[in-house]
């Protein structure tokens, strides 16, 4: 049972962690400016 739940903890924390990764770049999520010493690059 409690393995079960680790599972089910470590499943649901790793979805949270794929939509929030996913979401940032979005066309409608935060995108940051670039900062002008990595533009010269």
């Amino acid at each position: 049972m409690m393995r079960r739940l680790l599972q089910l903890s470590v499943a649901v924390l790793t979805f949270f962690a794929f939509t929030s990764a996913a979401s940032a770049c979005t066309i409608i999520g935060f995108q940051p400016e670039l900062p002008e010493q990595l533009k010269d690059m």
